[in-house]
């Protein structure tokens, strides 16, 4: 009985009331203001909630509405002042309307993730329609996507979505190294996942500073794959185009569905509304602090990489004089090792930014300096292995040293010999991708030909020794009765 008294006698506020009271909080707030005269008696813009009722009956109707307009509405679930026709060029609306079906509302990412990428997007841009609009959607003012089967999302959730900062500069290559990971491309992410989170990430990335973005595509290409990557760019490009429209025409107003619901949930409101907070009005600072984070990043490697390749070149200089007598054979030798981390750099310096030397590049680069014929060759394997930058040099090395030995005295000395080469990639739980390469020569009579060099030279003891110990490689190298047996397993990144 107590609490049925309670009941009775306790008395919410009524929702003209909330919605008063939440007007003049947030009537200091710049971007409310288009809400807040809507109060003032005597405004040109001055609206009761009897009026606001009135509105969102009207709103729901279908009377009066063109075949343009019901499409709209049955297909969202609400008609969005986005799509009202403008009397100096009505056929635009429709035009837009065609630009959301086929770029957004026909596109077949998963709803959910579609238009949660809509809101997070829309945060920044500095018209506040869009994100208003579409969080609306998420919460169910609508359809999320124009999907009616699609569960909405509370107001926590899409107040969490809405507070996400941007990432700087270090998360940005920890999600890059994350999604270049893939070992094959995955489904679009569930909401709110860790996955989800690190492809937002990047997409931010993309859609912010599209020009600057290479590593970022690279990164959402290698997790998503080909198709969705490209159903992607097509829906980032409608969102710029929505974005860009509203920027361009800031007299839409806000849907009474969304006035109701701020008014009720101030959190969401300043969220929404409030350009002081919001995270589109820092974005420009952070995205340079992050972009200059990356430019810090690459120098700091340049710089690492020019390091290691001195040391290369210096270890290369003193097995190459331990092993020649003559200034003549040390230079022929030196200077071939040399063009070897020559034509790296060249493949390196060619490559777009996020993109990586593949394994089947570097070997048929290789082979092509050495002019060798191909009609004596057998190559087999997957194309596209990519090998990570801080084992590049000296995997080259080791591929070189036995493209001249197999030029010099094996199977590619010999016209009636043959080379096999022969790799796949295993794929391994926890661990990084191992690729093997099989390195098989066939037709070689090693008890004529003159093979000292092979035995013991350079090649082997970098294979053997070099290998191991700086990329934790496993090498097994044999000369056997018709040529060079070699085996090598290198991690790689896919």
């Amino acid at each position: 009985m107590q609490r049925r008294t309670n009941l009775v006698t306790t008395r919410r506020p009524s929702i003209s009331a909330v919605l008063q009271k939440t007007i003049r909080a947030l009537a200091e707030v710049p971007a409310m203001r288009n809400v807040a005269k809507m109060s003032q008696p005597g405004s040109r813009e001055f609206l009761t909630f009897a009026a606001i009722r009135a509105r969102w009956r009207l709103g729901g109707s279908t009377a009066g509405q063109s075949r343009f307009q019901r499409e709209v509405q049955q297909r969202l679930g609400a008609l969005p002042q986005f799509f009202t026709p403008s009397d100096a060029a009505p056929q635009l609306a429709e035009q837009l309307w065609m630009q959301a079906k086929a770029a957004y509302l026909d596109n077949p990412l998963p709803s959910l993730f579609k238009e949660r990428l809509f809101v997070h997007l829309s945060r920044f841009c500095e018209v506040r329609y869009c994100v208003v609009r579409h969080a609306g959607y998420l919460l169910g003012k609508g359809y999320p996507a124009g999907d009616a089967r699609a569960v909405p999302e509370t107001i926590e959730q899409v107040i969490a979505l809405l507070s996400r900062p941007v990432p700087h500069a270090a998360q940005l290559e920890a999600v890059f190294a994350r999604l270049e990971s893939y070992s094959k491309p995955a489904p679009i992410p569930a909401p709110r996942s860790k996955a989800e989170e690190d492809l937002f990430d990047a997409i931010t990335v993309m859609f912010v500073v599209p020009a600057r973005s290479a590593q970022a595509r690279a990164a959402v290409r290698c997790a998503v794959g080909e198709t969705a990557f490209e159903y992607l760019a097509a829906l980032l490009a409608f969102i710029r185009t929505a974005h860009y429209w509203t920027e361009t025409h800031p007299g839409l107003s806000y849907e009474t569905d969304m006035i109701m619901q701020m008014a009720q949930r101030q959190d969401l409101a300043r969220r929404l509304l409030d350009t002081a907070d919001a995270e589109w009005a820092h974005v420009g600072d952070a995205l340079r602090e992050a972009l200059t984070g990356q430019l810090q990043v690459l120098n700091t490697e340049l710089q690492h990489r020019t390091r290691n390749l001195l040391s290369v070149i210096q270890v290369i200089f003193d097995r190459t004089r331990a092993k020649h007598t003559t200034l003549e054979s040390f230079a022929d030798v030196f200077s071939s090792r040399l063009d070897a981390i020559s034509r790296v750099q060249t493949y390196l310096s060619r490559l777009v930014q996020g993109e990586k030397v593949t394994f089947d590049g570097l070997l048929r680069t290789e082979l092509a300096a050495h002019a060798v014929s191909l009609q004596q060759i057998t190559l087999e394997g997957p194309v596209g292995v990519r090998l990570r930058s801080s084992t590049l040099q000296t995997f080259a090395l080791a591929i070189h040293e036995l493209v001249v030995n197999a030029v010099k005295y094996g199977a590619l000395a010999i016209p009636t010999a043959h080379l096999t080469v022969r790799w796949e990639v295993e794929h391994c739980e926890e661990q990084q991708p191992l690729l093997h390469v099989q390195w098989q020569e066939t037709g070689v009579n090693t008890a004529v030909n003159d093979s000292a060099a092979v035995q013991a030279g350079y090649g082997r003891e970098l294979i053997e020794r070099a290998l191991p110990y700086q990329l934790r490689a496993k090498t097994e190298y044999e000369v056997m009765p018709e040529g060079v047996r070699c085996m090598i397993s290198v991690p790689v990144l896919t």
